[in-house]
């Protein structure tokens, strides 16, 4: 396989473990379905959600709770 090719296919397998993450596979649960460890796992998907968005838009949404929880009336 040439070396463009391969990388090519690892930059997918990248891309599934991302996607499986986002869709709510666990860590282990992504390792058994890619042959990957358990650790390759979460570095992939530690190193990459950031490209995605998903940490932005989780971080808005914690703001907003927070936000929220503040102003609301006291029960």
């Amino acid at each position: 396989m040439r070396q463009s090719a391969l990388a090519n296919f690892h930059d997918n397998r990248g891309t599934a473990a991302t996607l499986l993450a986002d869709a709510g596979a666990t860590a282990p649960e992504i390792a058994e379905a890619l042959c990957w460890s358990v650790d390759k796992v979460r570095k992939v998907i530690d190193l990459y959600p950031a490209t995605r968005g998903v940490l932005a838009t989780n971080a808005i949404a914690k703001l907003e709770q927070f936000r929220d929880r503040k102003t609301a009336p006291p029960e």
